[in-house]
């Protein structure tokens, strides 16, 4: 994927940097809280995951013109191309270099 260039760029690469952090950090604590047995922070972690998901989502949909036609093999919606990457971290060495300039 290529991220947009300029502050726009580096602004939505860092939003994908924190949301996918977030996402990761709510499932961790979600997983600690059912293994531990108790329920404390499941409803907070769960908000988490949910809540870095949901970013995730909005940046693939407005990223979606980023995606290469060689990644999307001529049939995949690059909307869902974006969300898989971005979703399963294969886009934060990009977006990393993004906000890094």
């Amino acid at each position: 994927m290529t991220w947009p260039e300029g502050a726009r760029g580096r602004a939505f690469a860092a939003a994908y940097l924190v949301a996918f952090a977030v996402m990761v950090v709510g499932i961790a604590l979600v997983l600690g809280s059912q293994l531990s047995g108790r329920d404390l922070l499941v409803w907070p972690a769960a908000a988490m995951a949910v809540a870095g998901q949901l970013i995730i989502t909005g940046l693939a949909r407005l990223l979606r013109d980023a995606v290469p036609a060689s990644l999307t093999k001529g049939r995949a919606d690059p909307r869902n191309v974006a969300w898989n990457r971005m979703s399963l971290g294969r886009e934060l060495p990009g977006a990393w270099r993004a906000v890094r300039g």
